[in-house]
């Protein structure tokens, strides 16, 4: 019984999560969100809906910093206009725990990339983060799936709630 409440939350989490994401031209193994909100304000509400579905930041980075650093070797490395991007890593300890237990490879995942960015003059941002699950094709780890497959709903459930 317990199970198939739980199946049922996570489908219609998925079906209230779904108008809200991008067709990807990037490939099938990335989610991306267009939210009306300046990145900042992005940034702020995500780590307490985060934290909220007991999704721990562990870090924040500049996936750009290393080529603005490096502004002479790549000199257009701004053409795309990106004013804001940041990458937040994050895990979560019962996932780990499900995971470690089983197969120790799985802990690859770890942590968990959700980056977000805005255009310069935009008024949406955009929340991108991968479909981990798919690199587990294969596995005959069932539960690890299951597991990874639960955190990537707790994330897009922590992203809903911005909408």
């Amino acid at each position: 019984m317990k199970e198939s409440i739980t199946a049922l939350l996570l489908i219609l989490g998925m079906i209230f999560v779904a108008p809200a994401q991008e067709k990807s031209k990037s490939g099938e193994g990335l989610v991306i969100y267009k939210v009306e909100m300046d990145a900042d304000e992005v940034v702020q509400v995500l780590k307490a809906n985060l934290e909220a579905q007991q999704i721990t930041l562990v870090d924040t980075t500049n996936p750009a910093a290393p080529l603005s650093n490096n502004v002479k070797i790549f000199p257009d490395f701004d053409k795309l206009n990106v004013s804001f991007i940041q990458n937040f890593l994050v895990t979560s300890i019962t996932t780990l725990y499900k995971i470690y237990t089983v197969d120790p490879n799985a802990m690859v995942l770890s942590p968990w990339v959700i980056t977000i960015y805005q255009y310069e003059d935009d008024d949406y941002s955009y929340i991108v983060r991968t479909k981990t699950s798919q690199l587990l094709k294969g596995s005959t780890h069932p539960e690890v799936i299951k597991a990874v497959k639960e955190l990537e709903s707790r994330i897009d459930a922590a992203i809903a709630d911005l909408l």
